[in-house]
């Protein structure tokens, strides 16, 4: 991939989404890829899907609009 095409999905990123970094001991990092992977979904996601089990609704990824066009395949 060209170095623009990344300099485009870097700039599109910083625009659409904040970043959050969270820290855990050492060797829970792999603990929580294993879960994820287990789940069948990104790290992001798992850590998302667990915030909203304990708090419903708390945090949404992608709007309703923005659900749509990724099923689509858009």
């Amino acid at each position: 991939m060209a170095k623009t095409s990344f300099a485009a999905q870097n700039a599109w990123k910083a625009r659409n989404y904040d970043r959050v970094t969270i820290m855990v001991k050492k060797g829970e990092k792999e603990t929580l890829s294993t879960a994820a992977a287990a789940a069948g979904v990104s790290m992001s996601r798992f850590i998302i899907d667990s915030i909203n089990a304990r708090s419903p609704g708390l945090l949404s990824v992608l709007d309703d609009e923005s659900k749509k066009r990724k099923l689509a395949g858009e």
